[in-house]
């Protein structure tokens, strides 16, 4: 059994199903929270379970994209003004709209690097088909191979895909990194949807005192 400090702790410890079933889970108490200091504890929460399943995160590429979403979102100002910066007036709504906004985006992204995995099999033929997308797609991510080069960005992934394509290579891929979740992950797995939609409650009970 891998420890907690394992870059791959997830990925040894918990199915692809099992993880697959608690980031679905785990969205609509993410979507729901309206809290901004809880919703940035949750993207940050996401972000290291991205890290224990061994992906590699670039904060300063996702705190780009949440500084880029709250700026334009600002662009339309909506509610207190909180400061005047020159013409523009900075108001309190829309700030906070595009900070929940930026979060958003970003914690989904990181809920999906946990949660799907290469090796991810779904029933039916759609499933299979599901799956095989995955698979490509972690490996253009990865660049194992080859890296992305923006200039040439999809004679570059074309690239990329054609040396990773060999027809059957995901389901060998699959069987031969098939991992049987143990109770620690079965403990994770739960927690994880279960702490998440108690943060929540507090919505609810605004919602109950309307």
């Amino acid at each position: 059994m891998s420890r907690p400090g394992d870059p791959r702790f997830l990925r040894r410890n918990i199915g692809p199903v099992i993880l697959f079933a608690c980031g679905a889970a785990v969205i609509p108490a993410f979507l729901f929270q309206r809290s901004v200091i809880v919703k940035l504890v949750q993207v940050i929460v996401f972000a290291a379970l991205a890290t224990a399943a061994g992906k590699k995160i670039k904060p300063v590429y996702f705190l780009v994209m949440v500084t880029s979403i709250t700026f334009f979102n600002v662009l339309s100002p909506l509610g207190r003004v909180l400061i005047q910066l020159g013409p523009f007036p900075v108001t309190e709504t829309a700030l906070v709209s595009g900070v929940v906004k930026g979060l958003t985006i970003v914690g989904l992204v990181f809920i999906s690097l946990f949660s799907i995995r290469p090796d991810l099999r779904l029933p039916g033929r759609m499933g299979g088909m599901i799956g095989r997308v995955f698979f490509y797609f972690e490996r253009i991510i990865e660049g194992k191979r080859r890296k992305l080069e923006p200039r040439r960005l999809i004679a570059s992934i074309d690239e990329i895909l054609e040396e990773i394509f060999e027809p059957g290579v995901p389901e060998a891929e699959a069987k031969a990194t098939a991992i049987k979740t143990t109770r620690l992950g079965y403990l994770i797995a739960f927690a994880i949807p279960v702490v998440n939609w108690v943060l929540l409650l507090p919505f609810f009970a605004t919602i109950g005192a309307v």
